[in-house]
């Protein structure tokens, strides 16, 4: 049996303005859409207007933990902040207006949070990792798994 070749090759040129000009545009898309999502907020973190309950929501991962997600997002006065782990499930939503944060009913897994206005009790032994700092408040998390706490602590000299 015999094949034929079909293929039939053609030179194609590109001008280098055309490749420069392509490149510029698709490496300007994320910055693009940035900015159509997000905001910053009083406390200079970038905050999104919608999408809060995501898995991935378009917004600003300002976690500073790799092992989470910290997504900020903004409406009507109140800044809410949404922790998701590294499978993208939301773990926790916290609201803020001034110095004042509550919970959200938010998540598949009920966690423990420790709030300025209703503290719980720390394990001393707890391992502590900042997951999360504002200019007037950080998030911390103390230990792993089922024990685990969240703990919204006000900034040194803050609210």
């Amino acid at each position: 049996m015999q094949y034929l070749n079909s293929t039939m090759e053609m030179p194609v040129r590109f001008s280098r303005f055309s490749v420069a000009a392509t490149t510029a545009v698709l490496l300007s898309m994320p910055m693009l859409a940035l900015a159509s999502c997000c905001t910053t907020g009083g406390n200079g973190i970038q905050t999104a207007n919608a999408g809060l309950g995501e898995s991935q929501p378009v917004a600003v991962n300002s976690s500073l933990d790799p092992a989470w997600f910290v997504y900020a997002f903004q409406r009507d006065g109140v800044t809410y902040y949404q922790v998701n782990d590294s499978a993208g499930q939301v773990v926790l939503i916290i609201a803020n207006i001034d110095s004042t944060f509550w919970t959200l009913p938010a998540g598949s897994a009920s966690v423990r949070v420790s709030l300025p206005s209703q503290r719980l009790v720390v394990p001393a032994t707890a391992r502590k990792r900042l997951v999360f700092q504002a200019s007037d408040f950080s998030l911390i998390l103390h230990g792993e798994g089922q024990a685990a706490i969240w703990s919204v602590e006000p900034a040194a000299g803050g609210k």
